[in-house]
């Protein structure tokens, strides 16, 4: 019996160790406020000298300037963030550093598509539905790194670690395919991203294993046929 219970305790570690399989499955954030928001646990904190995210949102937001990803440390609530700024334009911060992408439209009530790199020289790219930006310099200190202590959560900006979030930074609507990766991923696995092909899912964070905690209104639904842009079938 001792046994029995100790093989049962190690099955359920193992499949909590795993994360989740949220293929087919979104991020929904019903409610313009300060509580919203996913916590993210990647697979093994690591100190961070390049990364790549990826991930899909879907919105009506025109105002406000909501966040889709906060990678926040005790020092740096900035260390890596995404947003989409009041005027239309994105933002990403790379430690007290940021670069500004502009003359890039989005899809109201339908899916978006983004990648954003940020490499071992401080240069950043955004690619948004096939598109991609410039190559902008994010410049921290040569040699900084990420530190490994850092939270990530994902519909909101931590003005401080953990917490500090403001309204107008929520992001409300639906976010999907979240993955990251511990370095630059090519052009073509950007690419495969946006044409919704097989890709090499992240190895940071895997939509496809991911440890998660939803906090406040925020929870997991099925994604609906509806929003892929496709007619149901049998209504």
């Amino acid at each position: 019996m001792e046994n029995l219970t100790r093989i049962l305790l190690l099955v359920c570690f193992a499949v909590l160790s795993e994360g989740s399989d949220l293929t087919g499955s979104v991020f929904t954030f019903p409610t313009l406020g300060r509580v919203d928001h996913v916590t993210l646990t990647p697979a093994g904190r690591k100190p961070l000298s390049q990364a790549s995210l990826c991930l899909r949102f879907y919105t009506d937001q025109t105002t406000q300037s909501p966040c889709f990803f906060s990678l926040a440390t005790a020092t740096f609530t900035n260390a890596f963030l995404l947003c989409r700024m009041e005027g239309g334009f994105f933002r990403i911060h790379v430690g007290t550093a940021s670069a500004d992408f502009t003359g890039f439209t989005y899809n109201l009530n339908g899916w978006n598509s983004v990648c954003v790199t940020w490499d071992e020289e401080d240069v950043s790219q955004f690619f948004i539905n096939g598109q991609a930006s410039v190559r902008k310099l994010a410049l921290m200190r040569q040699g900084w790194k990420i530190p490994t202590d850092h939270l990530i959560i994902v519909g909101q900006d931590q003005d401080r670690y953990g917490g500090g979030f403001q309204t107008k930074n929520a992001f409300i609507g639906h976010l999907t395919d979240v993955h990251m990766w511990d370095h630059v991923i090519s052009p073509c696995a950007v690419q495969q991203f946006m044409d919704e092909l097989s890709i090499q899912p992240g190895n940071y964070l895997n939509w496809q294993s991911l440890k998660f905690e939803t906090h406040g209104r925020a929870k997991v639904e099925k994604k609906q046929l509806l929003l892929t842009g496709k007619q149901l079938l049998n209504c």
